[in-house]
């Protein structure tokens, strides 16, 4: 009987201990509770933030989270500066067998490449011009010839699982407000160009474009963060980077996909990650860089995107470095057409 009674505080204050040492961890997450589903099962939030670094990231107690209110209001004030912009940059793209698309931002040289038997890795060079809903997006990409045993023959005791013959083409996207026209055109002189036109914004939402339209035109209703109105704040503040987050995150989609947006209060509001999940598997990272202009404020320097594999691994696919910009140039209304 005594040594029950002296294990009792014992017992008290371990359970003090553990329950001080899980607060942070359920401060760090943005409540989601569908009334309609079971009540007893856990948010989709919570889940993702258990296995996401967003909730082991160093806890930042000086200052609130910022609201909605408040990153809108920095983003209007941003996207009401810069009226028109062009930009340019490369990217290192691998491309791993077991790549995964998601629905919701093409991305167009994954989906027009197979990841067939083999890893790919290429070189592309892309350019993105704005001007207020008008939009202009490109690249360009060089696969080199592959033996497949049928146009292309390896020499010497080649696996002959490549893709065949060499494919250098150009890829055109523009949108001048009122139409849109893609168009895919060799640079080798056949085969002939193909065209897509229609009344929408081909390109509005490529997932390559990101970084810069969350930059440029965030509140843009084509090409901007078009899920602001799923979207709730909360789980405190993080450092990464050696500066404070706030997390902009969506309740997920009836299909089980949501998207949430780490974002820096002292820079602007300027997102710093952006991230794809669905259910509770991380599908898509953007880990985005920025220089200061001086009379601009902070531009995209360059990104790296990371996405699931077919074997539950995130890879790296791109590494993208902006070579060149300029911010309200004129640009000619022939370009958006």
């Amino acid at each position: 009987m005594h040594r029950s009674r002296q294990l009792i505080p014992r017992i008290t204050r371990f359970l003090l201990i553990l329950i001080v040492s899980l607060q942070p961890f359920s401060n760090s997450v943005v409540e989601e509770r569908d009334f309609k589903e079971n009540p007893l099962a856990i948010s989709t939030s919570l889940a993702i933030a258990v296995q996401d670094e967003y909730g082991r990231l160093p806890a930042d107690r000086s200052k609130p989270a910022p609201t909605r209110a408040e990153i809108v209001n920095s983003w209007q004030k941003r996207q009401d500066a810069i009226k028109s912009a062009r930009f340019a940059w490369t990217e290192q793209q691998t491309h791993p067998r077991g790549w995964l698309p998601n629905p919701r931002f093409p991305e167009r040289e994954w989906l027009s490449i197979p990841a067939l038997l083999i890893d790919r890795s290429y070189t592309v060079f892309k350019t993105l011009a704005v001007d207020g809903n008008k939009m202009r997006y490109t690249f360009e990409l060089d696969r080199g010839e592959e033996p497949d045993g049928v146009d292309v023959i390896a020499k010497g005791r080649g696996l002959d699982k490549g893709l065949g013959t060499r494919r250098n083409y150009s890829y055109v996207s523009v949108f001048d407000g009122q139409m849109g026209k893609a168009v895919l055109s060799s640079l080798t002189g056949s085969p002939p160009s193909t065209i897509h036109q229609g009344t929408m914004n081909i390109d509005g939402q490529n997932l390559d474009t990101r970084a810069i339209l969350m930059a440029l035109r965030p509140l843009d209703p084509v090409i901007g963060h078009l899920l602001l109105d799923r979207a709730v704040t909360g789980g405190g503040r993080r450092i990464y980077k050696g500066r404070s987050q706030g997390i902009l995150e969506e309740r997920h989609d009836p299909s089980g996909w949501k998207t949430g947006l780490w974002v820096e209060p002292e820079r602007n509001c300027l997102v710093s990650r952006y991230r794809v999940a669905f259910e509770q598997k991380l599908m898509v990272d953007i880990d985005i860089d920025y220089t200061e202009d001086l009379r601009w404020g902070w531009i995209p320097s360059g990104w790296r995107i990371s996405e699931m594999t077919a074997d539950g691994t995130m890879q790296t696919v791109v590494v993208a470095k902006v070579s060149s910009y300029n911010i309200n140039q004129p640009i000619p209304i022939e370009e958006f057409r």
